[in-house]
């Protein structure tokens, strides 16, 4: 009997040193970046785009999807009878044409001018290139706009705005038109909450 429980303290103490040496073990360090610098959900050992856009959409590699993406701005402005001054009223806009032009500098802009049916055909013709010739001068002297950006082209009274020879349709076809197009590539932006139309794509 006393064999048999010096037996049975034997296995219990035999157990005991098991458990607690089963808890121990040797802790290795991670050899790979989990860190995410761009925040685009790809941690850095993986990511082979380490400066993703930030809310851009990208695959397992953590590089962007791109779209095309047209951008353009179009703006008139209209002079008095027979006249090709630039009134201060469109400096604003002016100033918002410069600033497309400094946002993408690449891209080249298109003056047109224009005249009213009123007049010969021939005098409206230079007029309405004196028109356009007038909005390229100020967006070169007070925009600081490269001239070589700046396409002139003279319609005179071939495309009226108006129809008819009432004071209305006059002002009206007495005008410039300022047209800027450019086509670029984006990041698609990445689905959230707040964006639900994107998940349609």
């Amino acid at each position: 009997m006393k064999n048999k429980s010096l037996i049975v303290a034997a296995a219990v103490l035999a157990l005991t040193a098991c458990s607690q040496t089963a808890d121990t073990y040797q802790a290795e360090p991670a050899n790979y970046d989990r860190q995410d610098q761009d925040g685009d959900g790809v941690i850095n050992e993986r990511d082979l785009c380490p400066d993703t856009e930030a809310g851009a959409a990208v695959d397992n590699d953590g590089c962007s999807e791109f779209q095309s993406v047209d951008d353009g701005y179009e703006l008139m402005v209209f002079f008095g009878h027979d006249s090709s001054k630039l009134t201060d009223e469109y400096a604003p806009q002016l100033q918002q044409v410069a600033d497309f032009m400094q946002k993408y500098p690449e891209v080249k802009i298109s003056v047109e001018g224009y005249a009213s049916a009123s007049g010969s055909k021939s005098y409206n013709l230079k007029l309405s290139k004196r028109r356009a010739a007038s909005v390229r001068q100020q967006l070169i002297d007070d925009y600081a706009v490269s001239a070589e950006r700046i396409e002139l082209e003279a319609i005179g009274e071939e495309e009226l705005l108006a129809a008819g020879d009432s004071e209305q349709a006059e002002a009206a076809n007495r005008r410039a038109r300022i047209f800027v197009q450019e086509q670029y590539r984006e990041a698609v932006p990445r689905w959230s909450i707040y964006t639900p139309h994107l998940k349609q794509q």
